[in-house]
């Protein structure tokens, strides 16, 4: 039997309707393939290629399709469903979107831009659906017949995207209200909780007749919000993908695997979770050069004030890794993609930004490997041509010549083939840490005004241990109860202000069995649904961290404020304030931010005072512990950059077992294959780093972007990295057969 060929699919976006010439996209193809790139990402729009009912023309795809079969390259094929054609809008005009304040989505756009026609048409409209079936089928069927497809990609970046113009309230954003959707909702209702007196219970409504039933349409901070959005952003979006992946794979003749991905994370929230397990892979857009900071962030310039370009570095390093552990972790076991990475300047309208430099390319490919990436796609091979994006985002020039960072990301796309297994089949090692992600609280957050603080935090949490080290999976909150906490020596609770007590539950059985668990103030001061547990944290709470509830405080930010909680009376912030430290905290403080929880303990050691009342405890719990910390660890991280505050984490997590992985001063993060590993040598501070590196149990060391052997005495090898860099070894076993 012939040995399987694995190749590192590595590509650039090269159609997408309208297009350049289809005689300069040709020759620009054999140019990519020169360069080292092989497969071409071709983007199908469906009122470009089914002008009448039933009249489909390939025609432009198909020629390129065979342009890159002549030229021996792969193609990514993405079907853009919610470009719809005119006639489907003409044919059935009750097919928009609605929103809250029962407003349609009047805006039948065909073009590419704004977000590839997003929302589209609503699509449990029966009438849409068909006609939506009956196009896939043909496309997967005609296009099926090329060979060199690799994959469809059956909703990139998906979402709804666009509100109505001028829109302030969360009604007029969210989607959708039509008559279709709303009796699905209740259909799914009637699955979830059998009884219309269980869903009453449970909304604390009245409803008589399930007919009458209705989620809510201006106050969204009701329990029936939770259920609305859990509807529309994990059920509608996991059904499209699924009726969409399992459309085309059932009519494609060799039944190729489907794909979707996120434009960016949604940190904060497990919709990502669902999504992936509709396709066989999933991925994430990723477009370095437009990571900015956060409005609430360290290091954001003031107004007037250009970004710091040390600053930016730093910053950049670790909010990429944070997008793609992200991803990578609602993927699963699925191949995981840059399904979209930027190559060229970022322009949106009028603004143009910096032109990346080949270091910028390699460094941001070596990061997104480092996060586990297993193929790569660029946006794209030459500049936009179309308004908005104008002028941006081409690796090679205008006229397709290429540019030094068209050569440069080539020359890693041709050094990750003689590594191929390992880059498109290794994986990270499972992560030391987990950071708990839930849905509910995520929904609860939304209706709140809350999900900026739920983001933040987490962003400090995950920034607090890429830069000393320690590596990070999320984990959705509904997979605790299937052991997904399993092989984890800590996991992170953040911002839990709103949590099911059965969730509480499942952490105690893991806790008991060894875990960590470290939760921030609050766990479980509302239930999943919005009603407040009046004791101040939820029942299992209680046990879990041996505390009770004694008194919550706004607390002041110190100088210029990032957030507003402005005070209604006297008294009802504190002054700006630090906790102090005993137990495994002994001369340390950590700053209070937002909320300021404190606990009557029982059972539970103190290891943080405010003045003499508790504000975090340590509870041992079975054969594991549970910490509490009475207020958001994150935020004085990501805004204050509190050294402290960060050595507090750290502290937890070493009496959990957990170890920075590092080499000397530089960090290491690994991709494991059979016989080769992939060590990422990340160095986070502001001078160049050199150290030398045990490699015990490897025969061999190479510099995959400079394709060098490295030597190696007395089992080291030494090595140098840049400031707000990365480096990545390739190294051989030595018991490879």
């Amino acid at each position: 039997m012939a040995e399987r060929q694995i190749q590192f699919l590595f590509g650039t976006h090269v159609y997408r309707f309208p297009s350049l010439p289809l005689a300069e996209l040709k020759r620009d193809i054999r140019t990519m393939q020169r360069l080292g790139f092989n497969t071409i990402k071709v983007q199908e729009s469906w009122s470009a290629d089914e002008r009448r009912p039933g009249e489909v023309d390939f025609g432009e795809i198909e020629e390129l399709l065979v342009e890159a079969q002549s030229a021996g390259l792969k193609v990514y094929l993405g079907v853009t469903m919610e470009q719809a054609p005119a006639w489907l809008w003409k044919r059935y005009p009750d097919a928009y979107m609605v929103n809250g304040l029962g407003q349609p989505h009047l805006d039948p756009t065909q073009y590419l831009l704004p977000a590839d026609g997003k929302p589209g048409p609503c699509w449990h409209h029966p009438g849409v659906r068909e006609a939506a079936t009956r196009f896939m089928a043909t496309l997967a069927a005609r296009l099926g017949r090329f060979d060199n497809i690799v994959v469809w990609n059956v909703w990139q970046e998906f979402g709804f995207w666009p509100a109505q113009p001028g829109a302030s309230e969360l009604a007029e954003t969210l989607y959708c209200y039509c008559p279709h959707t709303l009796a699905r909702f209740r259909e799914w209702l009637r699955e979830k909780y059998g009884h219309l007196e269980m869903l009453n219970r449970t909304w604390r409504t009245g409803f008589g007749e399930w007919e009458e039933v209705e989620p809510p349409h201006m106050h969204m901070a009701v329990p029936s919000f939770i259920d609305w959005r859990m509807f529309m952003e994990d059920v509608y979006f996991s059904e499209v993908i699924r009726w969409k992946a399992e459309t085309i794979r059932a009519n494609d003749p060799l039944h190729r695997p489907t794909l979707c991905h996120v434009a960016s994370s949604y940190i904060g929230s497990a919709v990502e979770w669902s999504v992936a397990r509709q396709v066989d892979h999933y991925g994430t857009s990723n477009y370095p050069a437009s990571v900015g900071f956060g409005a609430w962030e360290h290091g954001a310039p003031k107004a007037g004030e250009l970004i710091d370009e040390r600053a930016w570095r730093r910053h950049s390093l670790w909010d990429n890794m944070l997008r793609f552990d992200y991803a990578r972790s609602a993927a699963g076991d699925r191949p995981f993609w840059a399904a979209e990475f930027g190559g060229g300047p970022v322009v949106t309208k009028l603004f143009k930004g910096k032109d990346p430099t080949p270091a910028d390319l390699q460094r941001w490919l070596l990061v997104a490997l480092a996060g586990g990436v297993q193929a790569v796609s660029f946006w794209n091979h030459r500049p936009e041509i179309f308004w908005h994006e104008g002028h941006g985002f081409g690796l090679c020039d205008a006229d397709g010549s290429p540019t030094p960072r068209a050569i440069a990301a080539g020359q890693v796309g041709k050094a990750l083939q003689d590594h191929a297994a390992l880059f498109a089949e290794g994986r990270p090692p499972q992560a030391p840490v987990a950071i708990i992600i839930n849905e509910d609280l995520y929904h609860f957050a939304q209706a709140s005004d809350g999900v900026q603080h739920l983001v933040h935090t987490i962003r400090g949490w995950y920034e607090a241990l890429f830069e000393r080290g320690v590596w990070v999976d999320f984990v959705d909150v509904r997979n605790v109860q299937k052991g997904g906490l399993q092989g984890y020596y800590a996991a992170v609770l953040p911002f839990p202000l709103a949590l099911a007590n059965s969730m509480l539950e499942a952490m105690k059985a893991w806790v008991a069995d060894g875990g960590v668990l470290v939760a921030e103030a609050c766990p479980g001061r509302w239930d999943e649904y919005g009603i407040a547990n009046l004791s101040g944290l939820a029942p299992a709470a209680e046990e879990l961290f041996g505390v009770k509830h004694a008194d919550l405080y706004l607390v002041q930010e110190p100088g210029e404020p990032h957030w507003i909680l402005p005070e209604r009376r006297v008294g009802d912030k504190l002054p700006a304030t630090r906790l102090e430290g005993a137990g495994i905290f002994a001369g340390k403080s950590l700053r209070a931010s937002v909320y300021l929880e404190t606990f009557t303990t029982y059972g539970a050691m103190p290891i943080l005072y405010h003045g003499d009342r508790v504000a975090g405890a340590v509870n041992p719990y079975g054969h594991g512990q549970a910490y509490l910390i009475g207020t958001f660890l994150g935020h004085g991280v990501a805004t204050y950059d509190d050294v402290s505050t960060a050595e507090c984490m750290l502290a937890i997590l070493t009496e959990a077992g957990v170890r920075p992985e590092r080499c000397g001063r530089l960090l290491r993060r690994r991709r494991i294959g059979v016989n080769e590993e992939a060590w990422f040598l990340i160095n986070t501070t502001a001078e160049p780093l050199t150290e030398t590196i045990s490699v015990t149990g490897f025969s061999q060391v190479k510099d995959l972007v400079r394709t060098i052997i490295l030597p190696v005495q007395n089992e080291q090898v030494t090595i140098t990295v840049e400031p707000y860099d990365l480096r990545c070894l390739v190294l051989r076993s030595s018991t490879e057969a």
